[in-house]
């Protein structure tokens, strides 16, 4: 978006009854560039109540951006003083022909160019009307000015019709002008009164009279420039006084930047493409057929260097050239894409659209948490499962003994020399260490080490991890060796035990089942213990995950885990798989999960490597993330229309402002509510615009009309040749004002022009 520097009230004459034929544009171009900084420029030379000829003619010669004007006097009520207004003329070419009838038209409505303010004679508006019919113009009163403004053109004690003061305002002005923005508050209090809230426009200019001091005026107020968004050309003022964000008040050139894909081109028997894109806002319209979607697809593909997948190689899409100077990737959503989300009629979901998911907060800590929570969990169901196997299996060893009476035996019996040299079960535990526990641990250190290492805020003593592993290779070495020498003394018991069964069969058998029933006896009350230990650890645990929640155009965008860890999920998921269910989980005994409850169908449970498996699978599929997002009006995404779903899609992705790629959006108003085009989805467009080019494919003519597109893009099929061409909204294509093109293709062109532009071909538009 370029700005252009406005000036449309300049005079030439001190006096306008003698013409000044020596004005100097040269200097006033120079002294406009020393003051705008060379920037380029839209002026009008608006001499009261005439035309100067000669400096119009210079303009022309010089080939400046200029728009005919002149500065009126209309009277509005008799006896009261003249206001000023501006009338602005829509001619492509200003030729002496034109300029000698108009200067003809102005003589017979001001035979003397210097009027008494109160003179009857001073033509009204209607007269202006009548007398300019055959030319297309528009009219800007002075508006925050000490002299000559529309509303002190009425008497104070005149009881003011506000329907019929605003239908004046309606039919014929297109907003107003003055120096500055000092003293404005009394021209908007009174259009207010009248009702006016809109299209209440200011052009502020110098009303300067002699180059050389420009840009100083008559008025002591400040000058404070106003600067155009738009071409620099009568259409180009015209929609901007429409559209209150083309104008900019600054002293000096607002700066506006996004990178931007700038042209596409191509050329084929079949397709012919030749148009710009610009920054901000550019719409594609056309009828069906006509190569709308063509178009974004294929540039997108081309971008993307993916043309194989294209369904339009019939028109060569691989050799469309396509001038993109960033190198950025656009952001992409198809037609089809869009509906498939918001429809269910496809497996995408809203988190499948790129921008969208980085909305979203991440998640990553979540995922450690639930990570470190099941990493624990199954520590502990592998606990639970081998004291549950040790309970019945020692269960079923108990069964194998003889009753305790049949075990008494003489006391001076011999015993087996080996007995006290076993360690007991919790020595065991103590020295018990594996390889892979060893391996794990060293895995731990190697990571503990690495982030140490690398962590820029300490001085990491890389010592202590390599002593920590010393210390683990010691352990492990001792481990090995006791296991080794504990399986030696076991071998060594059980033969010294068969020599005793030879020298007195009956008693050492009674014995040594004795010496098996008390050891059966130690293994089982250590598990049930240890069992229950572990279900008090299950007990403590209580996990469940959201993210953090973030707001994004209003709505709140969270993420939402399914994972729930606690007694409750741990009983249903258990009961799932056992014959007998667990009533609650304080009802749980070791009995309730011994193989014989497990179930053999539906789903089977093969043995308690398969039950523990099961249990920890179960949760791990709980670790499910949902994209959550609540409307900025209270309500669940899943629960809306497809319309509106459309919506809030649009609303994020419009709002998203973490990188200045392009963003591509094929009809986007496809299901969409007409209320939230003209309000949500325009705001939307015209907040995000300056920051990124924004191209959308587009059958409605709100989008280019009320969210103000810097250039539209008409693609028409003629005779099944495919022709694409672009031009700004205040250009013409082939001719014909896009304006105009608007307004016979898209849906709703006359209405969304009306409310737009009210005075703008008024008679074409009237339904």
């Amino acid at each position: 978006m370029k700005p252009i520097y406005l000036d449309t009230h300049i005079h030439t004459s001190e006096n306008p009854n003698e013409v000044n034929n020596d004005y100097d544009i040269e200097l006033l171009v120079k002294k406009i560039h020393d003051f705008n900084g060379n920037s380029e420029f839209l002026i009008s030379l608006t001499d009261h109540n005439m035309v100067n000829k000669n400096a119009y003619q210079k303009a022309i010669a010089l080939n400046l951006n200029i728009i005919l004007g002149v500065e009126l006097h209309i009277r509005n009520y008799d006896g009261c003083p003249a206001y000023h207004c501006h009338i602005y003329f829509d001619i492509k070419v200003i030729t002496d022909e034109i300029l000698d009838d108009i200067n003809t038209k102005l003589d017979e409505l001001y035979p003397d160019k210097i009027v008494r303010k109160d003179d009857p004679q001073i033509p009204s508006i209607q007269d202006i009307i009548n007398k300019f019919d055959s030319y297309e113009f528009m009219l800007l009163p002075h508006g925050g000015q000490s002299h000559a403004t529309f509303n002190t053109s009425i008497p104070r004690d005149t009881r003011l019709d506000g329907t019929l003061e605003r239908n004046v305002y309606y039919n014929h002005f297109e907003g107003f002008t003055a120096r500055g923005d000092n003293g404005l508050e009394r021209t908007q209090e009174y259009f207010k009164k009248l009702g006016i809230n809109e299209f209440v426009n200011l052009i502020t200019c110098s009303d300067n009279y002699t180059p050389i001091t420009y840009p100083n005026g008559k008025d002591k107020n400040p000058f404070n420039p106003t600067w155009m968004l738009a071409e620099p050309t009568f259409s180009g003022l015209r929609l901007s006084l429409s559209e209150q964000s083309r104008l900019v008040y600054s002293p000096t050139k607002p700066k506006f930047y996004s990178e931007n894909i700038q042209s596409v081109s191509h050329k084929k028997d079949n397709i012919e493409i030749d148009i710009e894109l610009t920054s901000g806002l550019n719409v594609i319209i056309g009828g069906s057929s006509s190569g709308k979607t063509l178009l974004v697809d294929s540039i997108v593909k081309c971008l993307n260097k993916n043309t194989e997948e294209s369904i339009y190689n019939q028109y060569d899409i691989d050799k469309i050239t396509i001038v993109n100077p960033s190198g950025m990737m656009p952001h992409y959503l198809s037609q089809n894409y869009i509906m498939g989300v918001v429809n269910n009629i496809s497996k995408d979901k809203i988190e499948n659209i790129d921008i969208i998911k980085r909305v979203f907060p991440g998640d990553d800590e979540i995922k450690l948490n639930i990570n470190n929570g099941l990493r624990e969990f199954k520590k502990n169901i592998e606990e639970l499962i081998r004291c549950v196997k040790i309970l019945e299996e020692e269960s079923q060893t108990l069964l194998t003994i003889p009753i305790l009476s049949r075990l008494l035996t003489r006391s001076n019996l011999e015993t087996n020399i080996y007995d006290n040299l076993q360690p007991t079960e919790i020595e065991n535990e103590k020295l018990r260490f594996s390889k892979g526990t060893y391996d794990n641990y060293i895995l731990s250190l190697n990571s503990l080490e690495t982030f140490l290492s690398n962590y820029p805020f300490i001085n990491h003593d890389s010592s202590l991890i390599e002593n920590l592993k010393n210390e683990l290779d010691v352990v492990l070495e001792i481990s090995n060796k006791e296991k080794k020498v504990r399986q030696l003394l076991e071998l060594n018991k059980e033969s010294y035990n068969q020599a005793l069964k030879h020298s007195n069969s009956e008693e050492q058998t009674k014995r040594q089942n004795f010496n098996k029933l008390l050891e059966t006896l130690k293994k089982y009350v250590r598990a049930y213990r240890q069992f229950h230990r572990t279900i008090n650890s299950i007990s403590s645990f209580a996990l469940k995950f959201d993210s953090e929640e973030i707001e994004s155009m209003g709505h709140k965008l969270f993420i939402e885990n399914d994972f729930v860890l606690n007694t409750t999920k741990f009983v249903e998921v258990v009961n799932h798989y056992l014959k007998t269910k667990i009533t609650d989980f304080d009802s749980i005994t070791p009995e309730l999960l011994f193989e014989t409850n497990f179930k053999k169908q539906q789903p089977k449970v093969h043995d308690y490597d398969d039950f523990e498996s099961k249990i920890y699978n179960s949760f791990e599929e709980l670790n499910k993330k949902k994209y959550k997002i609540i409307t900025n009006d209270g309500r669940e995404f899943e629960r809306l229309s497809p319309g509106w779903k459309t919506s809030v899609i649009l609303d994020i992705i419009l709002g998203y402002d973490k990188d200045s790629a392009p963003i591509i959006i094929d009809q986007p108003e496809d299901n969409l509510a007409t209320d939230y085009i003209n309000k949500g989805l325009v705001n939307a467009v015209k907040k995000i615009k300056s920051k990124k080019q924004i191209i959308l494919v587009s059958h409605n003519a709100t989008i280019p009309m009320l969210a103000d597109a810097q250039n539209v893009i008409l693609c028409k099929n003629e005779n099944n040749k495919l022709i694409i061409k672009s031009s700004p909204l205040e250009g013409e294509i082939d001719g014909t004002s896009v304006v105009d093109l608007i307004a016979s293709i898209t849906d709703g062109g006359k209405s969304s022009i009306k409310k737009r532009v009210k005075k703008y071909n008024l008679k074409k538009f009237t339904e």
